[in-house]
């Protein structure tokens, strides 16, 4: 990204200051927050301070404001991925409704995962006294699977960021370490 939207970025977040009286932020640390957040537009910004602003007592931290803005265009687009308990529960009815032998449609990749990883015969085939162990596992498992989808999606999201002259000293740096040694 560049100055000018970082600019515009320090200036929408200035005024959200005066929301956060005891707050220690200071222009300095505006323009740090404005190069961190140079991946969300403007309006992204804004929508996430205003609801931040119901609920933070302090000024946010930029992982708030990232997380406030993804949670805010999720919910504006419909998207998002479900939530531990509505995973289990989409796997459980697909168990019910179609067992091993039928084709399951999971709505995410993620839930997927979570099935291949937990085993659909095990989903399949779950009695009654084992089944909140069952559950508590399989939330476990696809809540670990979003971490890394989440982390993936950071860590992309850093990398492009990232000037072209930073990328490539990190790729060379990546190499360099990963070479076998000679001799």
């Amino acid at each position: 990204m560049n100055k000018e939207h970082e600019a515009e970025i320090v200036m929408a977040l200035t005024p959200y200051l005066l929301a956060f009286p005891h707050s220690k932020m200071t222009t300095e640390g505006l323009i740090v927050y404005a190069k961190a957040l140079s991946g969300l537009s403007v309006a992204e910004v804004n929508a996430a301070m205003l609801k931040l602003m119901r609920t933070c007592r302090f000024f946010p931290t930029v992982a708030e404001i990232f997380e406030t803005a993804e949670t805010l265009r999720n919910y504006a687009y419909g998207t998002g991925l479900p939530s531990p308990d509505e995973a289990w529960h989409e796997a459980m009815r697909e168990a019910h409704d179609k067992f091993v032998y039928g084709k399951w449609e999971l709505s995410t990749l993620e839930i997927e995962q979570a099935v291949k990883h937990f085993g659909k015969m095990a989903l399949c085939e779950l009695e009654p006294e084992g089944m909140n162990t069952a559950r508590a596992q399989f939330m476990r498992i696809y809540s670990s699977i979003l971490t890394r989808t989440r982390d993936k999606k950071v860590n992309r999201e850093v990398l492009e960021a990232l000037p072209r002259r930073q990328m490539a000293e990190l790729v060379d740096g990546l190499a360099e370490k990963k070479a076998l040694p000679s001799g």
